[in-house]
């Protein structure tokens, strides 16, 4: 049995999400779109139609409707989804011109709760480094990491500008990064962090906490990042479990 052709009205719907999609991709953020009447002319569709699907994208955050004023590409909220590349990989993937700048780097001893994070002897040496990293020239996220100095002798931070850390440290040092265990927390940012971030202060932002491991089993890195929260979200996938493999035997000791 032949699958039923998708009635009309659907695909008319479809046909004009893509092409405000279109239109939303041609204009940057901030650019004012056509009015409701020019933009329904121009379209072909009713305005009560192209206001529901006006709506719809204004939900998913890709336009920004202001009463009297008109309606507003959004700037676009990019979604990571959870896999281990570096932020420089990530952006890459996404057709976007990753950049950092190095804010700071120095060489600690660690502390208790450092070493720890790190699986490494308190008061051994630790490389503290500070990144604002950039998206097309817009800052993205401020970074601080931690590395085992022990692991990485010879390190040059600076080359950190225009290089990506995961990339360095399996080219130079043949250590190939395995997995990660990250923590996501909500938070605010202080005026230092939101000027760096080009947000207003105590903006909205999130926290990733991430320890990296390689295959070789040891810890060589503990990261925090704030993202940015209008410009970044997290994708997680879920599975729900099955059903028990077996159920206990009733009486069974």
């Amino acid at each position: 049995m032949e699958k039923a052709e998708k009635p009309d009205r659907a695909q008319k719907r479809d046909t004009l999400k893509q092409n405000l999609l279109n239109l939303i991709q041609q204009n940057g953020e901030g650019v004012r779109l056509p009015s409701e009447r020019e933009l329904s002319e121009r379209l072909g569709v009713a305005r009560e139609t192209l206001r529901r699907s006006l709506s719809e994208l204004e939900k998913d955050g890709l336009l920004q409707r202001k009463q009297g004023a008109g309606t507003f590409v959004s700037g676009q909220a990019l979604v990571k989804q959870f896999q281990l590349i570096s932020f420089s990989e990530d952006m890459r993937e996404r057709g976007l011109t990753p950049s950092s700048e190095v804010l700071s780097t120095r060489v600690i001893r660690a502390g208790a709760k450092l070493a720890q994070k790190l699986k490494m002897v308190p008061g051994a040496n630790a490389i503290e480094i500070r990144r604002l990293r950039f998206a097309n020239d817009e800052p993205m996220a401020l970074e601080t990491v931690y590395l085992v100095q022990e692991a990485l002798p010879d390190f040059d931070p600076s080359l950190l500008a225009t290089h990506s850390l995961y990339e360095l440290i399996e080219r130079n040092y043949n250590l190939h990064i395995k997995s990660a265990t990250q923590q996501i927390h909500a938070t605010v940012l202080n005026e230092d962090e939101s000027d760096l971030l080009d947000v207003a202060p105590f903006s909205p932002a999130l926290l990733v906490e991430r320890q990296v491991t390689t295959s070789n089993g040891k810890i060589f890195e503990y990261g925090k990042s704030l993202y940015r929260a209008d410009r970044y979200r997290f994708e997680v996938s879920v599975l729900r479990p099955g059903p028990a493999s077996g159920a206990a035997e009733e009486g069974a000791a």
